[in-house]
């Protein structure tokens, strides 16, 4: 279901919110003499429309942490290669993903820098760029192999807000008014 939910399926969320609005009418309705059950209801309204924003980032982060662990072992590997764009060039830290990686990744393009065989860092897009907005939004999560968040020498991201999620995993944002309205429960 959260995959369903993660991938923005407007229809899915336009039935479940016209059902749940047409379910909280009726029980108000109907159950108005019983002043406890009206307040659940209000309470339960609240929850659904507040609290998704507030665990967005941590479903997404263990949702997907296999995929993007598994991309991880692909680049360690040399299984995920750069390739050339249109003009010949490889660049110098872009890999394309692999198409079944499209949902965990949300971008067509993984940024990632070996510096050495211990110092791999990793870049995974996690939210859609938001509609209209021409400068993007660079939303998601490092995986660092040493643990240490990456410099601005080493990563070139180090410009953004982040917090540290897991051992290796830091959850960064160029929108400071999201970053702090994200990864509540799980972010040092």
């Amino acid at each position: 279901m959260f995959k369903l939910l993660d991938n923005s399926s407007l229809i899915f969320a336009f039935i479940s919110y016209v059902l749940f609005a047409v379910s909280f009418i009726y029980s108000i309705i109907t159950f108005s003499k019983i002043w406890w059950l009206s307040i659940i209801q209000i309470i339960t309204l609240f929850v659904a429309i507040y609290l998704p924003q507030y665990i967005r980032t941590e479903v997404n982060f263990y949702l997907y942490k296999e995929d993007r662990e598994e991309i991880i072992r692909m680049l360690e590997s040399g299984e995920l290669k750069k390739e050339a764009d249109r003009y010949g060039n490889k660049g110098y830290k872009w890999y394309y993903t692999p198409p079944q990686y499209m949902g965990s990744v949300k971008s067509q393009m993984i940024m990632a820098t070996r510096h050495s065989e211990d110092k791999l860092y990793v870049f995974f897009q996690s939210s859609e760029q938001p509609w209209l907005d021409f400068r993007g939004l660079q939303e998601g999560f490092i995986y660092s192999s040493t643990g240490q968040y990456p410099t601005a020498r080493e990563f070139n991201y180090s410009h953004y807000e982040y917090k540290k999620i897991d051992e290796h995993w830091y959850f960064v944002s160029d929108d400071s008014e999201r970053f702090k309205k994200s990864c509540l429960l799980l972010c040092n």
